[in-house]
């Protein structure tokens, strides 16, 4: 009796295994069937070997990923492949020639901004803890708004000690996270850091200096909302007030929010304080640029405010990644904030999923447009590009209004096309060894291919 009850059993879960593998098939978990014309792609493999061989970076690696037929599944990676070199100096300096692998961790630089604190920061949207039409000062004390400061007529001299200010203008969340709040676009960081250690500030406090730097001193260039001033400064304010409403730091809080729910296995943040780091010796991570010392930078971010000010973890750059981890946030944001992730244990390795819901819909479209009040005149979405029409890393043939994208300092980029459901990654090491190259159209061409090998 035991023993037919033990068969009948076997026999029942065999058979809900295969009806559920035939489930996930019709509904897409494993993938698209189209895929890409490889003799096309062939094309962009050209390309990329190409600018490589002019020495504008010595490596990349490119990824191609389509929306899943479903909706909701991982969507299928229909071209992964690595260029060149990872390296070719040590991190001291010598001659060490390493080639690229699909696995290889990046630093994403500016990508951050999309990657790490707009995601990060949809969470708190979403969560009911921020508005966008909020003003800044409502999370950072004293953050001054923009003044219309009284010119004196031709020949007359201002009688007035002080300015006499006509109009004024609170700086909101929105225009941060569209580059039109009218600050700077940087800070010379040699000089922060002089004029903070002069005046007595230590490493640890340089950060909260930096906020207040912005805060009070930094000029308001332009009305907010009038002008697209793409500014770092802008990404430093927002890792700030997430951090002050998280009450953590933002690679925490992007970790436990984003990233861990998403599966991501080598996307972090390297804080370089702490103890311990987020990798080890055998990861292959890619090198940046070697440095006046002759070392050359390995898992440490490139981006200046980040590294030297930020130690890391910052708003505006500091988040590494690869190109596969990067497929799973284009599969999430194509699907409208969901995604299927393998089961854990052994019902994962065989094929089950299940769906991970990190965005409402309303939230990714809301966050991919153009703010209405700024369509006709600006170009950014909430913390994406959105600028079709001025080429950009997408090239020519993806979807006019359809396309979320953003670029990265040391070479890397991302471009979503919504409409169409394909996203292209677009990885390189172009400020290794030296910040000398340069890949803007490279990008271009290599998306028009992608677009053009699609089936």
């Amino acid at each position: 009796m035991k023993k037919t009850l033990y068969i009948l059993a076997v026999i029942l879960t065999l058979g809900y295994v295969v009806w559920s593998l035939c489930i996930m098939s019709q509904r897409g978990v494993f993938g698209r069937s189209e895929g890409l014309n490889l003799q096309r792609m062939e094309q962009a493999d050209s390309a990329i070997y190409r600018t490589i061989a002019d020495g504008e970076f010595p490596g990349a690696v490119l990824c191609v990923v389509r929306r899943s037929a479903d909706g909701e599944s991982m969507g299928e990676i229909e071209y992964l492949k690595a260029y060149g070199h990872r390296a070719i100096l040590s991190a001291d300096g010598r001659m060490d020639s390493v080639e690229m692998t699909e696995d290889a961790v990046f630093d994403l630089a500016s990508l951050s901004k999309c990657v790490g604190t707009t995601l990060a920061f949809m969470r708190l949207v979403e969560d009911g803890k921020v508005r966008l039409t909020d003003r800044v000062d409502r999370y950072i004390e004293d953050f001054k708004a923009w003044d219309s400061i009284a010119e004196p007529e031709k020949g007359k001299r201002r009688i007035a000690k002080t300015p006499q200010v006509v109009e004024s203008e609170d700086i909101t969340i929105q225009h941060l996270l569209t580059h039109t709040s009218g600050l700077p676009a940087f800070i010379n960081v040699q000089k922060f850091v002089q004029r903070c250690t002069e005046n007595g500030a230590t490493q640890d406090v340089l950060r909260d200096s930096l906020v207040r730097h912005i805060a009070t001193e930094s000029k308001r260039l332009s009305r907010p909302g009038d002008k697209v001033r793409y500014s770092c400064l802008n990404f430093v304010i927002l890792q700030a007030i997430i951090e002050q409403i998280a009450a953590c730091g933002l690679n925490d809080f992007a970790a436990t929010e984003v990233f861990g729910p998403l599966g991501l296995k080598n996307t972090w943040y390297n804080a370089l304080d702490a103890a311990t780091r987020p990798f080890d010796a055998t990861t292959p991570i890619v090198p940046t640029e070697r440095q006046a010392d002759g070392t050359v930078l390995y898992g440490e971010v490139h981006d200046p405010i980040a590294r030297v000010i930020n130690r890391g973890v910052s708003g505006n750059a500091g988040l590494f990644s690869t190109a596969e981890d990067l497929a799973v946030v284009a599969s999430m944001l194509m699907n409208g904030g969901v995604v299927r992730l393998p089961k854990a244990g052994m019902l994962g390795k065989i094929g089950f999923t299940t769906p991970v819901r990190l965005y409402s819909e309303q939230t990714i479209e809301r966050f991919f447009q153009i703010p209405e009040v700024y369509v006709g005149q600006h170009t950014r979405a909430l913390g994406w590009d959105a600028a079709y029409d001025k080429g950009g890393c997408y090239g020519d043939l993806m979807t006019a209004d359809s396309v979320a994208s953003h670029t990265g300092y040391t070479g890397t980029s991302m471009a979503i096309d919504t409409a169409e459901g394909v996203a292209v990654i677009l990885l390189t090491n172009r400020v290794h060894p030296t910040d000398t190259g340069s890949l803007s159209r490279t990008r271009a061409v290599v998306s028009n291919i992608v677009m053009s090998a699609l089936e």
